[in-house]
């Protein structure tokens, strides 16, 4: 669990942009003629639409060219290795959300996950929901847990080791259950037997869901996170449930090459907080249901260790191999 994460966003989110701490408006020394910001996943899923966003902004702020690069597959491995081959002087960044704390559980990677890369800045927050299809008989979670305990509940994932995946083997501990684990290749698969009903559960990412729920075709029953989202203000969440492994929100966050030289680092991490103190940045968030934030190289650091602590514990106490 992560308790200072959680209480560090909840003060952030009653923050305006205006609150900001005040950002000294001269250019940084951070200059490419192209920014290049890989993205280990296909168009179109939450991950590519916050990237875009920043993206958009960081042309607006830096008058240079900015483009969205998606390189998906290999659970996330071939947008890190194309980062690593990239020269490390920040004209090529990675955005990805928090499974990124997930990979170093993984054996056998091509690379050091926490010490071939160096953590940016996080820009910006966003909930994971856990949904069920329109013919569970639950109208929320206590509903759900009993439905669970009587057996025959499946839940699908993003995939085998994936953060949808690990929500769900942390919510069978902490209430437990047993759910039947129904991998799929990516959100779409999940998302469309979701709304067959072929499986009853799904943790999904809220930007990936936000349509879905507000037609009416699948329902959330809790959000992870400590304090409820402003995209789903009726939504409890799991940690005010009392579900505390899962009461750490969502995170879309950039990262380069370890080998980067610490101040331009700390370039790219001001030009972040820049950016995510505008109130078209905050309105561009909220408009896909994520919220802007950004933090420290070294505070962004210090999460991903905790989350990583956190993720080996969950993955030790289901016996899960992740390779």
């Amino acid at each position: 669990m992560n308790r200072h994460f959680a209480r560090t966003l909840i003060s952030a989110f009653f923050v305006s942009a205006s609150c900001f701490p005040a950002i000294a408006s001269a250019e940084a020394s951070w200059s490419c003629s192209t920014v290049r910001i890989l993205v280990p996943y296909a168009a179109g899923g939450g991950t590519d639409v916050v990237a875009r966003v920043v993206a958009s902004k960081l042309t607006s702020e830096l008058h240079e060219t900015v483009i969205v690069d998606n390189r998906p597959g290999g659970k996330s491995v071939i947008a890190y290795q194309a980062l690593l081959r990239e020269r490390p002087d920040g004209c090529t960044l990675l955005l990805d959300n928090s499974s990124h704390s997930i990979q170093p559980v993984y054996k056998n990677l091509p690379y050091d996950p926490v010490k071939d890369f160096r953590a940016v800045s996080i820009v910006a927050v966003g909930p994971t929901l856990l949904a069920i299809a329109p013919g569970v008989p639950a109208n929320n979670l206590k509903e759900f847990i009993a439905l669970a305990k009587k057996g025959g509940v499946a839940y699908g994932s993003y995939g085998v080791g994936t953060q949808s995946h690990l929500d769900g083997e942390t919510l069978s501990a902490d209430a437990s259950i047993t759910m039947t684990h129904v991998p799929y290749k990516g959100s779409a698969p999940a998302l469309n037997d979701l709304l067959g009903g072929h499986i009853q559960a799904l943790f999904v990412d809220g930007l990936a869901a936000r349509p879905l729920i507000k037609a009416g075709k699948i329902r959330p029953i809790a959000a992870v996170g400590q304090t409820r989202w402003k995209a789903f203000p009726d939504l409890p969440t799991f940690g005010e449930l009392g579900y505390q492994d899962l009461s750490s929100p969502g995170w879309w966050g950039i990262f380069v090459n370890a080998k980067t030289p610490p101040e331009l680092v700390n370039d790219i991490a001001d030009v972040l907080k820049r950016v995510a103190a505008q109130p078209d940045t905050a309105q561009k968030m909220k408009d896909i249901g994520a919220e802007a934030y950004a933090n420290s190289p070294d505070a962004f650091s210090a999460e991903t260790r905790i989350e990583v602590s956190r993720w080996q514990s969950i993955v030790a106490r289901r016996h899960i191999v992740l390779e």
